[in-house]
């Protein structure tokens, strides 16, 4: 929000996840297996959150609205 400006300016954000999240993936696509950084020592025992939903466009835009701080 900081980084947003104005409140009506479009923004879209994207993220990617640390190579060291999908180990197999990375060794097969390079040959070298990505290690953890210590802050993710414990990625593979965190809890999984994710919510299943419709292929709606309209759905997801209610849910990350409902998410957003106001």
């Amino acid at each position: 929000r900081r980084l947003r400006g104005h409140a009506a300016t479009p923004m879209v954000a994207l993220a990617t996840a640390h190579p060291a999240k999908f180990p197999a993936a990375v060794a097969a696509a390079t040959g070298v297996t990505p290690a953890l950084p210590a802050r993710l020592a414990d990625l593979h025992d965190r809890p999984e959150r994710y919510r299943p939903m419709a292929n709606d466009a309209d759905a997801l835009q209610a849910h990350i609205l409902a998410l957003s701080p106001s």
